[in-house]
């Protein structure tokens, strides 16, 4: 028989909120894929929600079914006509089909506010180049060039503007100030040096590209650059014309958001300017590393895998893959990526250093030693920019017992960047394991604090050396911060143990160690630690031995 009627509500009501609540759930864990597919099996049964439309129009841009998240957004304007994420997707999709007038009408009425204050006059300013008014394109971002903050893109895309009109000399006035105000941007750089060298002006093209260089030595991109430079080759317009004008648009809003909530809105614009101009690498690096920083690993890896292998961000992407892949456990395979870039590349120190840290993640501290040992090989001039290098070997050499080379690294590093914390920290908590200079350990502890206060590693470091020292009571102030600061690391609560004991605090003492078994420790240190609330410590010997 069938169900009766208010059976049959309710059983619509249930599916309609089982998927609304998936979808909700997938979205929050920033999965976007399993967010779309339920929120759209919600609307099959709620067609006409706008609360509804408008998520899950969201969530499809998020995932890149751009085109399903239109055939929506149309239902959602007629319902809302404030829905300006549904209005903007369809302005750009009339763009992508030539219809430049329409996507005009789009915009009218829609309130500049947020980011929208800086999208909409540029995209409404290249949809005017779209439309053949070169006069109205400018005066739509002229707005923008009166914000400090805006200003950048209002250089930026004027320049473009003239470039796309042939206006040469304009093009190149706007784009060096741009360069100037924003720090020396990639797109600017790559934007005037195209105009300068369509010019015959490759010797100012070069200057421009090697002062990019010298402030950005590991980018790949500048490398090819000049590499075709030195061809005879010129490389050709940033942009081109209306379309790729609003996928730059879309992409530098992208780049410019911050990262908070996953990401959501920067993943929105970087999909959106792919949808425009799907040869757009720079979005396609973008949309990985945005779900990289959203722990959106396995996601983030298919991003980077779809960069071809001839763009200028393929090497920067195979990088990112091998060490994401590193992340979600598939060492194996991030090594075979990463031994095949350091073959391909014998100059290059990147890759040698990336499988470094992938064996030393995973424990291989041998064979991260041996990768580190090829990159420093590969250094050409020693100089700041190395430290790091220096400082990661020295904790592969001090995890193998070669104390002798791990001190020398760090102290190598420090000659590099004399106040990096880090190295402060690891050299003289190193020392303090030893009982050996511990009045220079901790000088240099101090410093670290003094530079990264909220550290409760570094912080735990101060109190142990107190606790060296034997200023039990000083040990104690300091471990107590940091426990505060890092509640769950097994060593801080054992180190706070055994300050507590020293200073006649037992059951506190006995407190922290038991708190130590639940932090899932080291054997060794559960076997030590299990000894220490059967017997306490004995004149601090025991603690001697368990650290």
């Amino acid at each position: 028989m069938p169900p009766e009627p208010a059976a049959d509500a309710q059983q619509h009501d249930s599916s309609v909120i089982g998927s609304y609540l998936i979808g909700r759930h997938a979205h929050a864990r920033g999965d976007y894929a399993v967010a779309s597919r339920h929120l759209w099996r919600a609307l099959e049964r709620d067609p006409y929600n706008p609360a509804l439309l408008r998520r899950t129009v969201s969530m499809l841009v998020a995932d890149g079914r751009i085109e399903d998240a239109a055939v929506l957004a149309e239902r959602l304007v007629d319902l809302d006509d404030s829905a300006r994420l549904a209005h903007f997707l369809l302005a750009l999709q009339d763009a992508r089909n030539g219809d430049y007038e329409r996507g005009l009408q789009r915009f009218e009425g829609l309130p500049r506010e947020g980011i929208y204050s800086l999208l909409l006059p540029i995209a409404e300013g290249w949809l005017h180049v779209g439309a053949g008014s070169g006069v109205a394109a400018l005066a739509a971002l002229a707005p923008l060039a009166e914000r400090d903050s805006y200003r950048p893109f209002f250089l930026h895309h004027a320049g473009l503007m003239h470039d796309v009109a042939g206006r040469a000399a304009d093009a190149e006035a706007l784009l060096r100030e741009s360069v100037a105000v924003g720090n020396g941007s990639h797109r600017s750089v790559a934007a005037l040096g195209s105009v300068l060298m369509r010019a015959g002006r490759s010797v100012e093209a070069r200057a421009i590209y090697e002062e990019f260089r010298a402030q950005n030595p590991d980018d790949v991109r500048i490398e090819r650059t000049l590499a075709a430079v030195d061809a005879g080759k010129t490389p050709p317009p940033l942009v081109s014309g209306a379309r790729d004008g609003l996928a730059e648009t879309l992409l530098g809003a992208s780049a410019a958001l911050p990262q908070r909530d996953g990401g959501e809105a920067s993943l929105i614009y970087a999909r959106l300017a792919l949808f425009l101009r799907d040869d757009l690498d720079s979005a396609r690096f973008l949309i990985g590393e945005i779900l990289e920083d959203a722990e959106r690993l396995e996601a983030a890896v298919e991003a980077y895998r779809s960069i071809p292998a001839g763009s200028d961000f393929a090497w920067a992407a195979r990088l990112r893959a091998a060490a994401a892949l590193s992340d979600i456990e598939r060492v194996d395979e991030a090594v075979a990526a990463l031994e095949a870039m350091v073959e391909e590349q014998p100059g290059r120190v990147d890759a040698a250093s990336a499988l470094g840290d992938v064996f030393r993640r995973d424990e291989q501290y041998a064979e991260a030693a041996a990768a580190y040992d090829i990159a420093v090989e590969r250094v050409e001039t020693v100089e700041y920019r190395y430290w790091r290098l220096f400082y990661v070997r020295g904790i592969a050499f001090e995890r193998l017992g070669e104390w002798p080379k791990a001190e020398a690294d760090f102290r190598r590093a420090l000659e590099l960047e004399p106040d990096q914390p880090l190295v402060l920290n690891y050299l003289g908590y190193s020392w303090v394991e030893q009982l050996h200079n511990l009045d220079e350990a901790k000088t240099m502890i101090e410093k670290a604090v003094e530079l990264r206060p909220d550290d409760g590693y570094i912080v735990d470091s101060l109190g142990w050396v107190e606790y060296r020292l034997g200023d039990f009571e000083e040990a104690v102030y300091q471990l107590e911060r940091a426990v505060e600061l890092v509640a769950g690391d097994p060593i801080i609560n054992d180190h706070l143990g055994d300050a507590y004991w020293q200073v006649g605090r037992v059951n506190e003492a006995r407190f922290q160690w038991r708190r130590v078994l639940t932090l899932e420790p080291e054997d060794d240190l559960a076997a030590q630690v299990r000894r220490k609330i059967a017997g306490g410590l004995s004149a601090g010997a025991e603690a001697d031995d368990a650290h």
